[in-house]
């Protein structure tokens, strides 16, 4: 007979982004579902994103964030042999591109050697796994495939909030469009270079993120008031951020949200690793603005070209 392990205290964050507790949604009848739908759609008009407690196991992510660990620390050249490739989206990114302090590791849906080139999406193609890591492999898949299953739950929510069918949203989202980035910011000794940066503002490109964090702070975001405000690790929770199609399918209902992850205050800094998945609809889905009693705000746009137009930087905004 174990033992039962003494209860550590938990962890109190103080923070104005609301959490909701996201298990009545996923077990409730359509009436329990419309109300935290509710409280979804009131906390991303007054924040603009919001942090969801019960979404995915806390155990599962301990586990990826201990396989982060154990891979950001292999000699360099271990973490080479699997280095994105450009013009590809999976595998290791090295430390300091684009002037960015970090390294991460980029990862999605395992597509067979054999199913390479079939599809034309951008993530269908195949994971560059580190050789003899298979815990490594498995913990990161099982990772992947339950937050999969979360975000559809989370699109589900966001189409009851605005009296769509429940399946408006992942009706779009069938395909290999999505992404999981394992982050980590190496501790700095000193101040770095001028233009260099940790993370710089930003929005995502898809639908919605979930972002996932260790202890060490530095996420901020941007509420509606145009104030930054951190975005701490809350421990067992989630922080669900909006992303560009989604601002424009809803026609600026639920605004992208901005996000930075500034400088330390103090060196040195202690290392900081986040987890980031990004959903994304199906390449070729055309994001048209929802009928309402307004003007919509965009024209029409597939997927694809959305994405390939901020990516290359050819991309104005054609917000009327």
């Amino acid at each position: 007979m174990n033992p039962i392990k003494e209860r550590e205290p938990q962890l109190i964050v103080s923070t104005p982004i609301p959490v909701i507790d996201f298990h009545p949604f996923l077990v409730g009848d359509f009436a329990t579902k419309e109300a935290v739908a509710d409280r979804i759609s009131c906390a991303i008009q007054e924040i603009g994103c919001f942090y969801l407690e019960n979404c995915v196991p806390q155990t599962l992510v301990e586990q990826v964030f201990a396989q982060a660990q154990t891979f950001f620390a292999l000699p360099q050249e271990e973490k080479n042999q699997v280095r994105l490739v450009p013009g590809t989206s999976r595998g290791y990114v090295v430390r300091g591109k684009e002037r960015v302090l970090l390294e991460a590791f980029n990862f999605g849906l395992d597509v067979a050697p054999a199913e390479e080139g079939v599809t034309h999406q951008q993530f269908g193609e195949p994971n560059q796994w580190p050789q003899d890591q298979k815990e490594f492999r498995q913990v990161l898949l099982e990772f992947f495939t339950n937050c999969r299953g979360k975000s559809f739950s989370i699109l589900q929510a966001l189409a009851i909030a605005l009296k769509l069918p429940e399946s408006y949203f992942t009706d779009f989202h069938q395909e290999r469009n999505f992404n999981t980035s394992i982050n980590h910011y190496p501790s700095l000794q000193q101040p770095p270079s001028p233009g260099e940066t940790r993370f710089a503002e930003h929005t995502d490109y898809g639908s919605i993120t979930l972002i996932f964090q260790d202890e060490t702070a530095g996420l901020e975001v941007c509420n509606d008031a145009g104030e930054w405000i951190a975005a701490p690790f809350v421990p067992g929770k989630v922080l669900v951020i909006l992303a560009d199609l989604m601002q424009r399918w809803t026609n600026d209902k639920f605004p992208a949200t901005k996000h930075r992850v500034p400088l330390p205050a103090k060196f040195p800094s202690n290392p900081r690793y986040s987890i980031i998945y990004f959903e994304s609809p199906d390449y070729d889905a055309e994001i048209t603005c929802l009928e309402s009693n307004t003007t919509p705000n965009y024209p029409p746009i597939r997927t694809h070209e959305y994405i390939n137009q901020v990516a290359t930087g050819g991309y104005t905004s054609e917000k009327k």
